[in-house]
């Protein structure tokens, strides 16, 4: 049994990504489900909100998900994943950061939580603001990583 497992928050964007069948997010949270109890891996009601909203909007690219898909998604999801609750404390938290983006400074309170020591995005660089707290993007650097 791993002596300590690190634990991994994962950001709306990249749920929107796995939901739609972008090839590397699935492969990367792919990996991460097989290697990792639900435990250990998080994302928040705001992301699963967020990712849901995103599903049944037309897109450029995409018709909007039918409300039955989007069940079906996000129950193989929530399965997967411990959801943290956004309380009014966390957006209050939020906005006391000196950091421009708000959602991010959301996710990143919300991370902290539950003291998770990555957080999977695919918007990096908004949260390179935050210390003590890897940023990885869901590509071949998780895949790569022996995440145990």
């Amino acid at each position: 049994m791993d002596k300590q497992a690190i634990k991994v928050y994962i950001d709306s964007n990249v749920l929107v990504h796995y939901c739609t069948g972008v090839e590397s997010v699935v492969q990367s949270l792919t990996y991460l489900f097989q290697r990792r109890r639900k435990e250990v891996l998080f994302t928040s009601s705001l992301s699963i909100a967020q990712t849901i909203a995103l599903l049944q909007s037309n897109r450029p690219n995409r018709k909007a998900y039918t409300k039955e898909k989007v069940s079906s998604l996000m129950d193989g999801l929530i399965k997967k994943l411990t959801i943290i609750d956004l309380t009014k404390e966390d957006i209050s938290k939020a906005f006391s950061i000196n950091n421009k983006d708000i959602e991010d400074n959301i996710q990143y309170v919300l991370s902290q939580k539950k003291k998770c020591d990555a957080i999977v995005t695919d918007n990096t660089k908004d949260f390179l603001f935050f210390k003590g707290v890897e940023i990885m993007k869901p590509n071949k650097t998780i895949l790569s990583r022996r995440i145990k």
